[in-house]
């Protein structure tokens, strides 16, 4: 079988490997679990069980290697952090503005001698 790719879901580093990917296979660069629901082209956040996949059972952690007979390496980081994407497009569209430092709390009394010497 032709060597395959695969792209780690936390650095993501892109790799070879020779197929079928080993369940205890680690990420060359900073060995995390390369067999992961994280790194399958089934994950989705969004999908029952986080799975695209039907008849897979439920995986608590995604990130950690499993045994799961449905898993097929994701080729490509494409699809790695989501929310950073929509963050990036969120300060496109209002800017990259920082909220307003929050002033520090006045006392009720403070407030209340402010408020008097205001209807004088």
């Amino acid at each position: 079988m032709p060597a395959q790719t695969i792209a780690c879901h936390r650095c993501h580093h892109v790799w070879t490997y020779e197929p079928p990917l080993e369940r205890r296979a680690e990420c060359p660069k900073c060995h995390e679990d390369a067999h992961a629901c994280l790194n399958c082209r089934f994950y989705d956040p969004g999908a029952h069980h986080e799975c695209r996949e039907e008849q897979a059972e439920w995986v608590k952690e995604k990130d950690r290697s499993n045994f799961c007979s449905y898993f097929t390496p994701r080729a490509s980081a494409d699809h790695m952090d989501e929310a950073a994407k929509a963050k990036a497009k969120l300060a496109g569209l209002f800017g990259d503005a920082k909220p307003a430092a929050a002033k520090p709390a006045a006392s009720m009394a403070d407030e209340l001698a402010r408020f008097l010497a205001s209807k004088k």
